[in-house]
């Protein structure tokens, strides 16, 4: 059980991190984003210990040796993968898995209303969506504590992603989903040989009960928000955007915005970069969300109310109740950024439009993206000439409802063979 220190340290501005030794295998802390109380960064290590028991921020040394360290790390040796990374990763990448998870590519993708847009293509991880990094930060620190048992409550990404890096990586998994979890994600996770269980509540009801089992099972807790190491792994999206845009960072981020942690891991990525001196400016960040998940935006604008009924098409991002949502929140102020609420029918039309104009297929919640990046080009919010990169999460082979359910599918035409008079 976490214990507030005798003398904790208080949480400083996004922007700042206290210093702390290098190397991954030495004393790392973990800061709470409320009270700034700080502990120890232990496997286990979930929230704070505070009223709020708010979530905690993992902090890593900001100092000239870090960097030189991070630069040797990415430079022409580094591994393609997220391990390139490893001197702001808290497990050493002697306990990553062979799979390779990161290094995806960012796809130039012409340019709309006089902006520069490229893609971040995270349909390439192992699992097939960007929840592999955190899965796979998480269990090398699993492994590299001898911790052969995790729990996860998924809407079927994060349960697909540890199934699959937990069987490379010959570690134990339970995934709790809720009952309307799509077959493909769900057929994912038994295929891996996970063990499943379908709740009969929404993601919500299975965020808690993994809570549990995590409490009376001694079992790893892997859940979004709760483990601050998912957005250690998150981060180095982050880290790979920078990199391949030559240590420049975007003028914008889209990110697709359900429990708010992809969001958080972004803006500590780009922040602890910043604080390096490895950039010299931060992007605006976009969250990205369904107009019946919209808790985030909700929260942003300053409504009391924060908890959504959520009902979209895009499962991934649909929360009722956003676990990470403080940091979601404060990484939109301290970027200058904002939130962009959809409706489904946009969404849906984004799964085509991304398809059919750049090759890219991809689940509703990822689309989201894409139509908020368009919305927020319509608006008038970027400048000609500005880059901007839409995080694309998931592959669409994850959920085929957007393609199954559209007419040219239904109208598809059938011939006969050899009839290629038909065929235009």
């Amino acid at each position: 059980m976490i214990q507030t220190s005798e003398h904790p340290k208080p949480i400083l501005n996004a922007n700042l991190t206290p210093a702390l030794p290098l190397a991954a295998s030495t004393q790392l802390l973990a800061v709470c984003s409320t009270c700034g109380a700080s502990y120890p960064a232990e496997p286990d290590t979930s929230v704070c210990s505070c009223t709020r028991q708010s979530n905690l921020l993992i902090r890593y040394s900001t100092g000239a040796a870090t960097k030189a360290a991070l630069l040797a790390s990415t430079g022409s040796t580094g591994k393609p993968s997220l391990w390139r990374y490893s001197p702001l990763l808290p497990a050493h990448p002697r306990y990553a898995s062979r799979l390779d998870v990161g290094w995806t590519p960012l796809i130039e993708a012409g340019s709309i209303g006089r902006i520069r847009l490229l893609l971040k293509d995270e349909t390439r991880n192992p699992s097939g969506s960007l929840k592999d990094r955190a899965s796979e930060v998480v269990l090398a620190l699993a492994a590299q504590n001898n911790i052969r048992n995790v729990v996860v409550a998924s809407t079927g990404n994060a349960g697909a992603s540890l199934a699959c890096l937990g069987a490379a990586m010959g570690i134990s998994v339970t995934i709790i989903v809720p009952e309307n979890v799509p077959g493909a994600k769900l057929a994912q996770s038994v295929a891996y040989g996970a063990r499943v269980y379908r709740v009969e509540g929404t993601y919500d009801d299975a965020f808690n009960l993994a809570n549990e089992v995590s409490r009376h099972r001694g079992v790893l807790n892997r859940n979004t928000g709760r483990n601050p190491y998912t957005r250690e792994g998150k981060k180095t999206c982050a880290f790979e955007i920078t990199e391949q845009l030559g240590w420049q960072a975007p003028d914008w981020v889209v990110v697709p915005t359900g429990d708010g942690n992809i969001l958080s891991g972004m803006a500590k990525g780009f922040e602890e970069l910043f604080n390096l001196g490895m950039i010299t400016s931060l992007p605006r960040l976009i969250a990205a969300q369904a107009k019946s998940s919209n808790a985030i935006a909700r929260r942003y604008r300053g409504e009391h109310c924060a908890v959504a009924q959520p009902r979209s098409l895009a499962d991934s991002i649909s929360v009722g109740e956003p676990r990470d949502a403080d940091l979601a929140v404060r990484a939109l102020y301290t970027s200058r950024g904002s939130a962009i609420e959809l409706a489904d029918t946009e969404i849906i039309d984004a799964v085509h439009s991304l398809a059919r104009q750049h090759g890219c297929f991809v689940e509703p919640s990822a689309a989201a993206a894409y139509a908020a990046t368009e919305r927020l080009v319509s608006f008038g919010m970027t400048q000609p000439g500005q880059t901007v990169v839409t995080i694309l999460t998931g592959t669409g082979l994850k959920d085929l409802r957007p393609v199954l359910q559209s007419q040219k599918y239904a109208d598809a035409p059938r011939v006969k063979p050899g009839a290629w008079q038909k065929i235009e």
